[in-house]
């Protein structure tokens, strides 16, 4: 039996998912991910676990969305694929989701770190922990924000000209490589059997993001700064009314990634954005902050999130649909490939 909620608390519930409805669809959607990554996370555990035991006799199932944690690897697929226009056969569900992240960011900015991206919501809980303990989180100095953003987006251009820029008969002999075929098992090996190095980077990075808000996403993160470079691009800009402005700081102080909103003169520019809605959702005043379609429609909050995960998910739903989601490798394959990666002989 269901326990009732009390009439009152309920009210205001809905009152809230009313008056918020990106919030709340926002919250759902970064949980629901979750749940998924972690279950995916055990199930790709228990798959390599069993591929050592030894040959594999039947199917094992083997979750293809891991493949969205190798940007790197789908990056060289994308290579592959924009010189010889086939989709890769290997990790395609790597190179699904990078497409659908680089079409979304382009259209919607930085969207995936604050729907989709467990890292982004991860974040984005720690940061919260931060004010609660703290009372709020630690501000970053001027100067140290904009060293941290440069170096950044200093990492960010040598991985472009290292991976993207590569020669491009480079990156199709790394396709065909046993590393590329099992670079999702090496990935797995690199957590499973993390260091005391390791750990004290990872412990250092949850405690500055539970100090400094944000402090993985808007610092540290290349591919963030990929989706940011792309979201400069996008068809959609927010436009803050600076007449109508009341300067309550609503809009910079909601901000999940640290942009200053209400420091805009008119269009709010910055690579940092990341799509999250919040700002024009607390905005006090009708129009003051509005989403524009090339300068020609107003979109609503929601409206806009509705298309990014309408677009996101429905490319997962149609990479699935034509098979581009599914490895041709099988188990035993792996188990072999993965053998010659250990210097192991296999034994069937």
């Amino acid at each position: 039996m269901v326990p009732k909620m009390p009439a009152g608390r309920g009210k205001a519930l809905l009152c809230f998912a009313r008056t918020h409805p990106g919030l709340v669809l926002r919250r759902t959607t970064q949980f629901a991910v979750a749940a998924l990554v972690l279950l995916a996370a055990w199930e790709f555990s228990a798959f390599v676990e069993a591929l050592r035991v030894g040959p594999p006799a039947g199917a094992l199932a083997r979750p293809p969305v891991v493949e969205g944690f190798l940007p790197i690897a789908a990056i060289v697929a994308l290579r592959g694929f924009l010189a010889t226009g086939q989709f890769d056969p290997v990790h395609p569900a790597g190179l699904t989701l990078l497409l659908a992240t680089l079409a979304t960011a382009w259209l919607f900015r930085r969207s995936l770190c604050s729907w989709v991206c467990p890292l982004g919501t991860l974040s984005e809980g720690l940061g919260w922990l931060g004010r609660k303990l703290m009372g709020r989180n630690l501000a970053v100095p001027r100067w140290a924000d904009i060293g941290l953003l440069v170096a950044k987006y200093a990492v960010f251009a040598f991985a472009f000209k290292v991976f993207f820029l590569m020669p491009t008969a480079q990156a199709l002999a790394f396709l065909r490589t046993p590393y590329y075929a099992v670079s999702d098992i090496k990935m797995f090996d690199l957590f499973a059997r993390i260091g005391p190095v390791g750990l004290g980077v990872v412990g250092a990075l949850v405690g500055l993001s539970i100090l400094i808000r944000s402090f993985w996403c808007r610092y540290l993160c290349p591919y963030g700064a990929l989706l940011g470079v792309l979201g400069l691009l996008s068809p959609v800009a927010l436009v803050r009314d600076a007449e109508t402005c009341i300067h309550c700081h609503k809009c910079s102080r909601e901000c999940p990634n640290g942009v200053d909103v209400e420091g805009a003169r008119r269009c709010v520019v910055s690579a940092e954005c990341t799509g999250c809605t919040r700002c024009a959702e607390v905005c006090p005043v009708d129009g003051a902050l509005r989403f524009r379609l090339l300068g020609l429609a107003t979109l609503r909050p929601v409206v806009l999130s509705i298309a990014f995960l309408s677009l996101f998910f429905g490319a997962v739903v149609w990479a699935k649909a034509s098979g581009r989601w599914e490895s041709s490798l099988d188990a035993r394959q792996l188990y072999r490939l993965d053998a010659v990666m250990s210097r192991q002989r296999p034994s069937g």
